[in-house]
């Protein structure tokens, strides 16, 4: 019996994968047998729905010439034109729309896209772009080409066993075809890419050749309709590939967030007012981590990245923290550079440090000074390297451990930045230059109270009060602790919780500062760092102030451009556009309950984000841009953006949407929005303008809710509502929240404080006989 030819391309995916032929009987496997094809039909086609057994003759050449005009290769190109990696690409609208994936669009770099005909536009717009599902619309201007685009079918209707047919432009080719089956619908398992990247969202399992430069092409149904975007392969066999449902990119395609390449060019790219690259490599920067990848121009793959800040008189140090994915290349600290090709290098590669000094193009004007093997190197880690430039000694620490005291003279002056070596992928963040960045030691005094503090505490001292008296100083009480744990192993785990309970204080104290000031003063942005501190204690802080401070000077110029002398509504409606139509912030499509939407610096990173924190910038902005009359608007269900225009009898009040691109309402429309969400009418509370404090309690309760109502994890709420209650002690329903998580924690002491609280002051909302009942089972275990 003869296989038939449509399945031929299966055998090597049903050797694999398909649980009908196992791996046992590999050595009598006879592809041309009624068993093969039996069992390769009842795994692909259930028997409650088999769908079409073939592809008809010419249905493939059919499907071809319908694609064929809609299919584009996607160049990314590099600063000097040049192109750096390719992907495919498919027409969606006649007006030139066309969808890939984000990845191969990449951040910060000019695209163009060719179609088969050879004609080639540039890219003048990202439509719209999704992290999550790895996804981007791109906006050409075809002119006089007439564009033929392919229809979106309605993936919820695709059954396992369909025939389907992909297209797209492999290893930069300029258009292939390929015909396969959708073997299943599931979600990866997680670390199937690597931690962190794998999607946690279903994908179409697609059996058919994926090969490099097929992302972001189109999956088709045999009608000719788009059910997936191509985006990943398998990591062993070429064989098997996935992609992205066509329903989860048709949200993109109802609520873009259009941003011109302009703008687009500026994301994740290094600012040249702070950084100068020398000899190539790819620098790129997010969240105050700058990645070098690729092989700089120089011999060696050499790159460096200087900085513009002033180098102080001798002495001086320079500080950074470094993480390497591939120890057989090298990353680190260059000083005393001159802009060209010497200058000192002191970097871990192979495991070891290396003191180098670069005095010429290649190797032969290299003098490697010093090599150290040391403990205190963590291979595959964030390690700090820190260097002192004295004049006629370098001296450098690794993790705070001195590992060089060298007298070299042979360079000096010059600039401070980062070098890199060969083909690893190297990270940085927290690089300084200074006089001195070691940080003083605690004075024998100092050192002697807070260990009298902890000491205090493993004596039966609580925890509260522990944490009260190591935050007058967070910064040495944590270091401190630090150290006792590593001495004290038995109570490591102790310690630990106290350390984080001092952070913490320390954030709630510095949550509180932010906010205690007059209302008009108050900084919004920076209430937001506050919050977003107590779960990334690495967060960079001068790094978002200042992304954030470039991001309201652009703001300004853009006002200057398009709303000069304007009143109150004509600015504030510059300030949507300048965030909404060309810097690409927009409301959170599929991850609304994604902790990031929270955070203030992921939604200046990711441009999404909630009504919440999509007001905060707003506000913060157009009170950093005196733009008079904006206010956060405390509306239920969905927090809006409040403009007061006009005068007099022509006073008005407008809100501005953000979570939908800064849509303008009239009072009556954001009343039947709300009405909408929450099915009951606003009250006239919900209009009026919220205090920073209140919207910064606002944020909290979301981050509350997340873990008790969304996650279930209830007891990782216990930060949030501790901000909450330090700058509103009378949120009756938190504090009633705390004592239950206090109680399930054994915290009784605790649970009696919140709910005697509660019982004095009787705030309204709560059931007080019930609460005296709990109050009165406590008493009886004193």
């Amino acid at each position: 019996m003869r296989i038939p030819a449509y399945l031929r391309f299966l055998i090597p995916v049903a050797l694999a994968l398909e649980p009908g032929i196992k791996a046992q009987d590999a050595e009598e496997f006879d592809p041309f047998s009624d068993r093969f094809q039996s069992a390769l039909e009842e795994d692909l086609f259930p028997e409650e729905k088999k769908p079409q057994q073939y592809l008809e003759p010419g249905k493939v050449r059919m499907l071809n010439a319908l694609a064929k005009p809609s299919i584009v290769t996607v160049r990314q190109l590099g600063r000097d034109g040049e192109k750096r990696g390719t992907g495919s690409g498919f027409v969606i609208s006649e007006d030139g729309l066309i969808v890939t994936n984000l990845h191969v669009i990449g951040e910060g770099r000019s695209i163009e896209v060719e179609f088969v005909d050879g004609s080639v536009f540039p890219v003048t717009e990202v439509h719209a772009f999704d992290r999550y599902f790895d996804l981007a619309i791109l906006k050409i201007d075809p002119k006089t080409l007439s564009l033929e685009a392919l229809k979106l079918a309605d993936s919820a209707k695709l059954q396992q066993g369909d025939l389907i047919v992909g297209f797209g432009a492999p290893q930069g080719l300029s258009f292939s075809v390929v015909a396969g089956v959708l073997s299943a619908i599931r979600e990866l398992d997680p670390g199937f890419i690597g931690e962190g990247e794998t999607p946690d969202y279903p994908m179409l399992q697609l059996a058919m050749p994926i090969e490099q430069g097929n992302s972001g092409g189109p999956v088709l149904n045999l009608d000719g309709e788009v059910i997936g975007v191509v985006t990943l392969r398998h990591r062993v066999t070429e064989n098997l590939g996935f992609a992205v449902p066509s329903s989860d990119l048709k949200a993109l395609v109802e609520k873009p967030n259009p941003m011109p390449m302009s703008r687009w060019r500026t994301i994740g790219v290094l600012d040249d007012r702070l950084w100068k690259t020398i000899m190539g490599g790819d620098w790129t920067q997010r969240g105050g981590v700058i990645t070098a990848r690729k092989r700089g121009d120089g011999f060696g793959g050499r790159a460096l990245c200087l900085s513009e800040k002033e180098v102080p008189e001798i002495p001086y140090e320079a500080v950074v923290r470094v993480r390497l994915d591939d120890e057989s290349g090298a990353a680190g600290i260059a000083f005393a550079a001159n802009g060209e090709e010497k200058h000192y290098g002191f970097y871990p590669t192979g495991g070891k440090i290396r003191f180098t000094r670069f005095d010429g193009a290649d190797v032969y004007s290299w003098t490697i000074l010093e090599q150290i093997e040391t403990a205190a190197y963590l291979r595959n880690e964030w390690n700090e390297l820190r260097v002192r430039v004295e004049e006629r000694l370098i001296t450098g620490w690794i993790n705070g451990k001195k590992v060089l005291e060298m007298e070299e003279d042979g360079l000096r002056g010059g600039k401070v930045g980062l070098c890199k070596f060969r083909d690893t992928e190297a990270e940085f963040r927290g690089f300084d230059i200074g006089r001195d960045l070691g940080g003083a030691e605690l004075p024998i005094k100092e050192r002697k109270r807070l260990d009298s503090i902890i000491n205090s505490y493993l004596d039966g001292a609580s925890a509260e009060k522990t944490a009260d008296e190591l935050s007058l100083d967070a910064t040495s009480g944590r270091a401190l602790l630090e150290e006792r744990a590593d001495e004290l192993l038995a109570m490591a785990a102790d310690l630990q919780e106290l350390k984080n309970e001092v952070y913490r204080e320390s954030v709630i104290n510095h949550l509180s500062l932010a906010l205690d000031h007059p209302e008009r003063e108050i900084d919004l942005f920076e209430v937001g760092l506050q919050i977003a501190r107590i779960d990334d204690p690495e967060i960079d802080l001068a790094y978002y102030r200042s992304s954030f401070s470039r991001l309201v000077e652009d703001g300004a110029d853009y006002l200057d451009e398009h709303a000069l002398g304007g009143g109150r509504r004509v600015k504030a409606e510059a300030l949507r556009d300048f965030l909404f139509r060309e810097n690409g912030f927009h409301g959170s499509r599929t991850e609304y309950y994604h902790h990031s939407n929270s955070y203030i610096n992921h939604v200046l990173d990711d441009r999404e984000g909630l009504p919440i924190t999509l007001s905060v910038l707003f506000v913060e902005m157009a009170r950093r841009l005196d733009i008079e009359g904006v206010f956060g608007a405390p509306l239920p269900g969905k927090f809006m953006v409040g403009l007061e225009y006009g005068s007099g009898e022509a006073k008005k009040t407008a809100f501005i949407d953000v979570y939908e691109n800064g849509e303008l309402l009239s009072r009556a429309k954001a009343a039947r929005e709300v009405w909408m969400l929450t099915g009951a009418p606003p009250a006239k509370a919900a209009f009026q303008p919220a205090t920073p404090q209140e919207m910064a309690v606002r944020m909290l309760r979301n981050l509350v809710g997340l873990e008790i109502n969304q996650r279930e994890t209830p007891e990782a709420a216990i930060n949030y509502l501790e901000m909450l209650l330090a700058i509103q002690p009378d949120a009756a329903h938190e504090r009633f929240q705390r004592a239950l998580l206090r109680l399930q924690d054994e915290d009784e002491d605790g649970a009696r404080q919140d709910i005697d609280w509660l019982l004095e002051n009787r705030p309204p909302g709560l059931d007080y006989g019930r609460l005296e009942v709990l109050r009165g089972t406590l008493r009886a275990s004193e």
